[in-house]
């Protein structure tokens, strides 16, 4: 029965929580519960043979020989005495079998002491070995500038290295019980833990990257199996945690500048296009005037010469002649964009340019319910421009306005001064740049709450001829111009748009002050170069 209860008490040692293992106390109270159990046989086992107890010594020695050789010198001391009360009781020791029996009793001591020894000193080279095994792996584990700790099935903490104590502010002893949710979001933990699973599932390593919101850092971490030697099973999973906060951000600015210079490559093309296209219509454009100019003629004339006209011929005769004038308007406009005209400089009050605009159109703001909201900058601001010319600009940004909004709206205005601080379309460091960080740059943003434009819609809306309005409401030259302009002007202008909710056009222009103090560098460069 003791026999029984001792090998079925042994049977959960594999059931003991791993964490328990760093802590022999465990070991130590198993084995003399072990022995307690053993000796109290020995002492009930009333009639049984005097040999049979040496396999109980031999159980005893085996139980108490991995423990150490102290608790086996013990156990075989306590054995020792009982086994020898049972001798002296049954009187082998007296008799012709006395001296054999009683020589057992020093017997078992030394071959207690002399295996102890020999396994004894067989434990102490393996722990050291294993100590300095351990030692190696945790100065390892311990220089590294990553966290690294160890978790159960349940995601709870086994250990973990002095980086993530520091961390957290929280010892070794502290650590051991606490769950991955006290320390991560219930999204983080979610993941992590199905990570886990995933491991003690197919017992191979995998790593994911995730964002820490108590830190804010991006992490990579990467969870291998601990694998029990003999069973091969997952006991265990430990888990790296890197810190790849400035990698994810260069990726993110990387991303960026590759965007941006997608942008310029488009630009690139775009004023390639506008390029070629004005040369194009500088020839062709006078060659489709003069035989236009005949049919207006021959129109006016058959107008004036038809004596019987019925109201057919004289609405074919109206259309022809309104036909006629939107072409010359079209070619006009064609020869003005292709013409690189003189433009005559001046300091511009922005604000009174704007609102002088603004009253030209009264008439069809009202017409159409659209309220003006003005934000101005407290200051005067003055850019150094053409004034005809910026003017057609917010024609034509207004009138487009109004047409996106038939059924009223509202057209916001904001113009205030900004510093360049990040590089875009030119804005950065390089000569050809119309803006250096750090300079202050006049923006003017005009914003509607009409139809808004699609995406595919936006990327073309600089391009010439092209147009999202009814063929007979617009030619598709308008914008062309308008960026034309504003680069002379060593401006930028770009626009923005949700669809059911409004566009917003977004101009950069170079203030006077800054024009001027630009220019008399230039000046000084050209004549220190000239010296």
């Amino acid at each position: 029965i003791f026999i029984a209860i001792f090998f079925s008490t042994n049977l959960f040692l594999p059931y003991i929580p791993i964490r328990y293992y760093y802590d022999k106390k465990i070991f130590h109270i198993l084995f003399f519960f072990d022995s307690i159990i053993i000796c109290l046989g020995i002492y009930l086992s009333g009639n049984a043979s005097t040999d049979f107890y040496l396999i109980y010594f031999l159980i005893i020695g085996l139980a108490s020989m991995s423990t150490g050789l102290k608790y086996l010198m013990i156990n075989t001391t306590v054995f020792s005495l009982i086994y020898g009360w049972i001798l002296f009781q049954k009187g082998h020791i007296t008799g012709d079998m006395g001296t054999s029996y009683a020589l057992r009793l020093p017997f078992m001591f030394i071959i207690a002491l002399f295996f102890g020894s020999i396994v004894d000193t067989l434990i102490k080279d393996k722990s050291r070995s294993l100590k300095e095994s351990e030692e190696k792996y945790r100065s390892i584990v311990e220089s590294t500038n990553d966290t690294v700790y160890m978790v159960d099935k349940n995601s709870r903490f086994l250990s973990a290295n002095s980086k993530f104590l520091s961390k957290h502010r929280l010892t070794e002893e502290e650590i051991i019980g606490k769950n991955f949710f006290d320390f991560h979001s219930i999204e983080e933990t979610k993941e992590f833990s199905n990570r886990v699973d995933k491991v003690f599932e197919t017992s191979q390593a995998t790593h994911y990257e995730a964002f820490d919101k108590n830190q804010e850092k991006w992490v990579m971490r990467t969870l291998s199996p601990i694998i029990e030697p003999d069973k091969s099973k997952v006991k265990a999973v430990s888990v790296i945690s890197m810190n790849i906060t400035e990698r994810v951000k260069a990726e993110d600015e990387l991303k960026k500048t590759l965007n941006k210079l997608k942008e310029t490559q488009n630009q690139l093309i775009q004023n390639e296009k506008m390029a070629a296209l004005g040369r194009l219509a500088s020839g062709l454009a006078h060659q489709i005037r003069n035989p236009l100019e005949i049919i207006i003629m021959g129109v006016e004339f058959l107008s004036g010469t038809l004596s019987n006209k019925d109201k057919n011929s004289e609405k074919s005769i109206e259309k022809i002649k309104q036909a006629a004038d939107r072409t010359n308007n079209i070619i006009t406009n064609f020869l003005r964009f292709s013409r690189k005209s003189e433009m005559v400089f001046k300091s511009i009050n922005i604000n009174m340019l704007i609102d002088e605009t603004v009253n030209l159109l009264e008439h069809r703001i009202n017409r159409n319910n659209i309220k003006i909201r003005r934000k101005y900058a407290e200051e005067s601001l003055k850019v150094e421009a053409d004034k005809g010319m910026l003017q057609q600009v917010f024609l034509n940004l207004f009138g487009n306005a109004i047409d996106a909004m038939p059924n009223g709206g509202e057209i916001g205005i904001n113009v205030k001064n900004k510093k360049a601080m990040h590089i875009a379309e030119r804005i950065g460091y390089r000569d050809s740049d119309y803006f250096k960080i750090g300079e202050i740059m006049t923006v003017i943003e005009i914003e509607d709450t009409g139809s808004g434009i699609t995406d595919n819609e936006l990327q073309k809306v600089f391009e010439p001829f092209f147009t999202t309005k009814d063929v007979d409401k617009g030619t598709g030259l308008g914008l062309s111009l308008a960026h034309l302009i504003i680069d002379r002007h060593r401006g930028t202008i770009g626009v923005e748009s949700t669809v059911d909710k409004g566009t917003k056009f977004t101009i950069k222009l170079q203030p006077v002050n800054y024009s001027i103090k630009k220019e008399k560098n230039d000046g000084q460069k050209k004549n220190t170069d000239n010296r």
